[in-house]
């Protein structure tokens, strides 16, 4: 990943990691200020950008984009959070040290990539989010099980149903993964509450 496409906040001696995944129309200076307003112990934060640019007028990305037939584009997606993966972040960090958190387009990515990869992350934080086609198998890797998947959504979520958090927790829940809702009140947003409860959870 080249540098341009990511924003990393950085301390010396730091033992873990926080990635933030943007969602759509975002970019990677979208949530930068959760680093400040988060207090983690021991973290380096880092905000990847999405490869694809929604409007040449403007730095807003998407992670994908759908073609004309109805599937959806993330094959430069793909190739630029493996690399980010594997030279920034696991080459650094134990992956149990490693946490997620993606707000909306960005949890879906949450869902269709990093849970998807063999190794058992520290937590997974998803807000908003959907998983784009249920006809096909969710394919979520075994080793997630030991992962802390922890979904937040508000109630009056005017962009994406609440709904859609609530299929994917039964779903996971009825698979015998580590999850837990937090439906909070408020629309198309992170909930300060729900984040208190992520800082928490990583800072135990």
């Amino acid at each position: 990943m080249q540098k341009s496409n990511i924003l990393n906040k950085s301390n010396m001696g730091n033992n873990k990691a926080i990635i933030f995944i943007h969602g759509w129309k975002g970019n990677k200076n979208s949530f930068v200020s959760l680093s400040s307003m988060l207090k983690i112990k021991n973290a380096e934060w880092f905000f990847p950008e999405a490869p694809y640019i929604i409007d040449n007028n403007t730095k807003l990305r998407s992670w994908s984009f759908q073609k004309e037939d109805g599937t959806y584009e993330i094959k430069k997606s793909r190739i630029l959070l493996e690399d980010f993966l594997f030279n920034n972040i696991l080459n650094k960090f134990l992956p149990k040290n490693v946490f997620f958190i993606g707000f909306s387009q960005g949890a879906t990515v949450c869902y269709e990539f990093l849970l998807r990869l063999k190794y058992s992350w520290g937590g997974v934080f998803p807000v908003a989010g959907f998983i784009r086609d249920w006809s096909k198998k969710i394919d979520i890797h075994p080793n997630q099980k030991k992962t802390m998947i922890y979904i937040g959504h508000g109630i009056t979520d005017e962009v994406i149903n609440v709904s859609q958090s609530e299929k994917i927790y039964e779903y996971l829940s009825k698979n015998d993964f580590n999850c837990k809702l937090m439906k909070y009140n408020g629309g198309h947003k992170i909930s300060l509450n729900y984040l208190r409860e992520v800082e928490k959870y990583i800072n135990k």
